[in-house]
């Protein structure tokens, strides 16, 4: 009886796993506006979890709340380019 349970515990962490790394990967755009009355505020704390993520400025941020406060300090003028470093240009 307790291979069964093994199997699904190993399958349902698995799947976990992977729904994870889809949904880190597959977003493009993330909503500042609860970043703005923070750094109104200024509140600019973030935690230090790193998912990076590559911005239209060419600039690696972090993570998505780093990525906002530097989003917000521009005018909401950046955008998510993919998640990860950003490569460096060759130009």
């Amino acid at each position: 009886m307790a291979k069964p349970e093994a199997f699904l515990l190993v399958l349902l962490a698995t799947s976990y796993y992977f729904l994870y790394v889809i949904g880190e990967t597959s977003f493009k755009v993330i909503s500042c506006s609860h970043y703005q009355k923070k750094f109104v505020q200024r509140k600019q704390i973030c935690s230090i979890r790193v998912s990076p993520l590559c911005a239209s400025n060419n600039v690696t941020y972090p993570n998505s709340c780093v990525y906002c406060f530097a989003n917000v300090a521009l005018n909401l003028t950046l955008q998510i380019q993919y998640s990860g470093k950003c490569l460096k240009s060759t130009s």
